[in-house]
């Protein structure tokens, strides 16, 4: 038993839930500290990328709003072009940093894992990785960038709390990406073989991997083809041949 929390904004920005109330991030994260400590149930975040951005730059890196209809910085703060793109689509759905208030408040030990969904709408790491100048990065690179940040922690400004560290542990740590219905332009898709790369990478440099991955949504496995249930079982019952009995995550 247990849950999975998943808020997130609104198609429509005007909505009164296109924002977090404070007292809902508290009542997240007092829910999910007693649900762990006193009922030993199973609690996962699974914020989109802008809700706990562990990437976000030094212009934006301690961030935090209650907002759920921001337009993304990385497009924000990106090319001309990157802006013409939000003014064209007029999309402006992203959060800043809600999560890391329920992470902080509630503590990293009240969660089994924490899922960042990749798969956000013009997420950070799509444009990292298909709009970057002076060129983009590959989603290898992307992803160990991530898992940097939040291995070592990155600083956040939070109601309350002021400056804050975010930090989640490679023991904690899942990527959540998309199968086919993702066209790689407004939602990236994540190749599973960037996956097991990056995934063979971190076995090598601290004997242990990532938590997981998971995957949105089951209702379109086999589109095109695509098989990612079969795929990311793949990665990672690769990667654990390479796990010895006394591999820890180092913290």
């Amino acid at each position: 038993d247990g849950i999975d929390w998943d808020l997130e904004g609104h198609d429509d920005r005007t909505a009164p839930t296109s924002l977090f109330a404070i007292t809902t991030l508290d009542i997240m994260a007092d829910f999910s500290l007693e649900a762990k400590t006193r009922y030993g149930m199973s609690v996962s975040l699974a914020p989109a990328e802008s809700y706990l951005d562990a990437m976000a730059g030094p212009e934006s890196d301690e961030e935090f709003s209650l907002l759920l209809n921001l337009p993304p910085l990385a497009y924000l703060n990106g090319s001309d072009d990157d802006r013409a793109l939000l003014e064209n689509t007029g999309f402006s759905h992203a959060g800043r940093q809600a999560y890391a208030y329920v992470l902080h408040r509630a503590g990293i030990d009240s969660f089994d894992w924490v899922s960042i969904q990749l798969y956000e709408s013009y997420s950070r790491f799509l444009h990292e990785t298909t709009r970057a100048e002076p060129q983009p990065i590959t989603q290898v690179d992307a992803l160990l960038n991530r898992v940097e940040s939040f291995r070592s922690g990155y600083f956040v400004n939070l109601p309350d709390y002021k400056r804050v560290r975010i930090h989640v542990p490679l023991s904690k740590l899942v990527f959540g990406v998309a199968n086919a219905w993702a066209d790689g332009k407004k939602v990236v898709q994540v190749d599973p073989e960037s996956l097991r790369q990056a995934e063979q990478i971190l076995q090598k440099r601290y004997k242990s991997g990532l938590k997981g991955c998971m995957y949105w949504t089951i209702e379109e496995e086999g589109r095109d083809n695509v098989f990612m249930s079969s795929a990311l079982a793949s990665v990672f019952n690769d990667t654990d041949s390479m796990k010895t009995p006394t591999d820890s995550d180092e913290l």
